[in-house]
């Protein structure tokens, strides 16, 4: 069955070489999880992502070798660390961006929502309503909808799979996935009384992301993606919609469910003609209007970081970090879901005026990367003041949070760059009923000046 929809499995370095470029190795990571896009099976990267990398391979001259994973949570963790390099197969983000580049995408597939039978049918996220949806952990979904739909009551899973078998023992309402996994596990898991009920924004437009330590990968990738013969791309392309469209006894729900899938490809294949067709067009625009559309780009692009990001360590800034936290106090006074904020503090170790500026702003950085390193994907971490960096735990309560306070204390601590600047106070407090954001962020200071009284290096929380 595997070799029927996943292609020819990828386990060791792809060693063929078509253009004139140097050969170079890269470890890339995957989603272990996500048959068919792509999976691990037995130690095989196996899989629509496997069948792009070995075309990719042969036309760029990278030796790819695999780093097997346990999660794509993990796959995502080790990218970021450098364990591997690259991962062939994802969206962009606004925070993936702060630790990976990004390739020319090179595949695209809509993502739908799955319920039991009997669920109406849902016009996108904004059908659901009061229904508690389960996504991914890792998932573009988690921060898309925490960024757009914060009201949404939200729950992880591990692995599509384990969603849907969560999803038909009522754990939750609604499962996102991506359309042919979705509809390969309730074939194969025989989950009859799920269906289809709608389409979820936005369609993944899928590329390789790469650690920023090899971004002068990303040229080489893009030379390979823009040489990918068409004819291949068919091929790949009838060997994953070979997975079959479940069949529902509900003819009416099972023919408006295969007229919409009919119209989504209807619409991808319309798409990639029209690009191809107007191609030469867009190729004759002159200069100047070329100029003045980078321009205008770059100055959204500015405009953009600057209103929500510090400009020294990347980070978000106090005004991004209160709009997120007064979202988590609504969130909590209409579901009664926990969270907490963190408070990390630097007291200089030297006078103000034996203080050696560029050093310190390094020191800063290093403590910006430990709080990302640290937090996980849902936190929103950022440079509260010059001193102070605020990380704020989404439907998180006191206990999970206080280990993520003292992992990156632990971090902190063991960092010479750190300790030779900065003494680290660390303060938290648990949301709790009638407060407002003044007065969490009130109480998390006070529990900041008990570890300074403490005598720094510890983790106080507030009463």
């Amino acid at each position: 069955m595997l070799s029927g929809v996943f292609g020819t499995a990828v386990s060791v370095a792809q060693t063929n070489q078509i253009n004139p470029k140097s050969q170079e190795d890269v470890l890339y990571c995957v989603d272990p999880h996500w048959e068919p896009y792509e999976a691990i099976k037995n130690g095989f990267h196996v899989g629509i992502s496997a069948q792009y990398l070995q075309v990719i391979a042969e036309l760029s001259g990278l030796n790819f070798t695999l780093v097997p994973t346990e999660s794509w949570q993990q796959s995502l963790e080790f990218v970021q660390q450098g364990k591997c390099h690259v991962v062939p197969m994802l969206n962009t983000s606004d925070y993936r961006k702060q630790f990976l580049a990004f390739s020319k995408p090179y595949f695209e597939a809509p993502n739908v929502l799955v319920a039991k039978q009997g669920t109406p049918m849902l016009q996108g996220y904004g059908g659901i309503g009061s229904r508690t949806i389960g996504i991914v952990q890792g998932y573009r979904q988690v921060e898309y909808i925490s960024r757009y739909y914060p009201s949404l009551r939200i729950k992880l899973v591990e692995s599509e799979k384990e969603g849907l078998t969560k999803l038909a023992s009522g754990d939750f309402d609604v499962l996102v996935g991506s359309l042919m996994s979705v509809n390969m596990h309730i074939n194969d898991l025989n989950l009859n009384e799920l269906v289809i009920v709608g389409y979820a924004e936005p369609f993944d437009s899928l590329a390789y992301g790469v650690n920023k330590s090899f971004a002068h990968l990303v040229d080489r990738l893009n030379y390979a993606i823009e040489r990918i013969p068409e004819a291949r791309k068919v091929q790949i392309y009838k060997q994953w919609n070979s997975v079959k469209i479940r069949q529902n006894k509900d003819y009416l729900t099972w023919a408006l469910g295969t007229a919409l899938i009919m119209l989504v490809f209807l619409v991808l294949i319309v798409r990639q003609r029209y690009k191809r067709l107007f191609k030469s067009v867009v190729k004759q625009k002159n200069s100047e209007i070329a100029s003045l559309q980078a321009t205008l780009q770059e100055k959204n692009k500015t405009v953009a970081i600057l209103s929500a990001h510090d400009a020294a360590t990347g980070l978000y800034n106090r005004n991004h970090m209160i709009q997120r936290a007064e979202e988590e106090i609504s969130r909590f006074h209409r579901f009664h879901t926990s969270a907490s904020l963190i408070i990390v503090e630097l007291s200089y170790q030297v006078s103000s005026e034996n203080i050696d500026t560029s050093a310190v702003e390094e020191a800063f950085k290093v403590v910006a990367d430990s709080c990302l390193s640290s937090a996980r994907e849902v936190d929103v971490v950022s440079r509260f003041t010059t001193e102070q960096f605020v990380i704020l735990c989404p439907q998180t309560p006191l206990e999970p949070s206080k280990i993520l306070a003292e992992r990156l204390l632990s971090s902190l601590s063991n960092d010479d760059v750190v300790q030779k600047h900065f003494s680290v106070a660390v303060g938290m407090a648990e949301l709790l009923a009638r407060e407002d954001f003044n007065d969490w962020l009130e109480r998390t200071t006070k529990a900041l000046y008990q570890s300074k009284r403490l005598g720094y290096n510890n983790v106080a929380i507030a009463d």
